[in-house]
């Protein structure tokens, strides 16, 4: 590790830079060095770097560098667009759902769900934010911004 890394590092460990500003300082670092590919860059130019502070998140990130890329932007409107779908599904038809559901685990009831239900949930996913190494060496980020 460099010893700016360990600056930076050390400058966010005694909460004088907040997460953000670490992470935007090591990329910068890392750009100065070459790390990033242009493609790369490129591509994930308009993302942002993890979940948003404040404010309902807009989109899920995907993203999975490694042997594989994977790059996915899925906009959290869906989540909207699917609850006034389910308002078209016969209540037989929902009962039934609801029922097969249960009986592999799922103890979710969609008669109960409400527009205010999304938007709470979607409001929360503002914090998810999943991180994993592999030993093959793939990173998978899933946050939501």
């Amino acid at each position: 590790m460099t010893e700016d890394r360990k600056r930076i590092l050390g400058l966010l460990a005694e909460g004088k830079i907040t997460a953000d500003e670490a992470d935007s300082l090591l990329d910068a670092l890392g750009s100065s060095a070459g790390e990033p590919s242009p493609a790369s860059a490129s591509r994930t130019a308009d993302w942002p770097k993890g979940p948003s502070a404040t404010g309902a998140p807009k989109f899920m990130y995907v993203k999975i560098t490694g042997k594989d890329t994977v790059d996915v932007k899925v906009p959290l409107g869906l989540l909207r667009a699917g609850l006034k779908l389910t308002s078209l599904i016969p209540p037989q038809a929902m009962d039934q759902i609801n029922d097969s559901m249960g009986e592999h685990g799922m103890s979710f009831d969609f008669n109960n769900l409400k527009p205010e239900d999304i938007e709470e949930l979607i409001s929360s996913l503002r914090e998810m934010e999943v991180n994993i190494d592999t030993n093959e060496g793939d990173n998978v980020r899933v946050f939501c911004a």
